[in-house]
């Protein structure tokens, strides 16, 4: 049997975004095709008056992207997904530019979840450092830092475990 008698590339129609499934629990391996800073109403805080957020969305092979939005106070989960991009860390003293986090590979650990309205959304759990060395290692936590990991249920000391 020949397959080009029955289908050809014509019948090959590339599939929308929202067509393609959910990501299940677990570990995946995508590329990070969005990343902008966005100033978001639903983030506001009382440290963060604007709800200025780091918005990136990864897409994984064979499923729907997955969108991450992190406010820019959590700094450390801005840097774990510059690790897991093998980007350099953003300096303090520098305008950071997060247009360098598109087209990197990363892999992240993800949680399907349902929400008060009944829509299922997926969550990126954790994102995982690859196997090249690591950029340039962050700073020790000074002490104000420790004091305010704690309060928000984090840990006073250095171990990020």
């Amino acid at each position: 049997m020949i397959w080009n008698d029955w289908w050809t590339d014509e019948d090959q129609t590339p599939r929308a975004a929202s067509d393609l499934p959910l990501p299940p629990d677990g570990r995946h391996t995508g590329e990070i095709t969005k990343v902008e800073i966005k100033d978001l109403k639903f983030k506001v805080s009382e440290r963060n008056g604007s709800g200025t957020s780091l918005v990136v969305e990864v897409t994984i092979p064979n499923y729907r992207p997955v969108e991450a939005i992190i406010p820019a106070q959590y700094r450390g989960l801005i840097e774990s997904i510059c690790r897991a991009a093998r980007v350099d860390l953003p300096d303090p003293a520098t305008e950071w530019q997060c247009d360098e986090l598109i087209g990197q590979i990363v892999a992240i650990d993800t949680i399907l979840g349902i929400g008060k309205t009944g829509r299922e959304y997926v969550r990126i759990d954790k994102w995982h450092p690859g196997s090249e060395p690591l950029p340039k290692a962050r700073a020790a936590r000074t002490p104000a830092a420790k004091v305010e990991a704690v309060g928000q249920g984090g840990s006073g000391d250095d171990i990020p475990f």
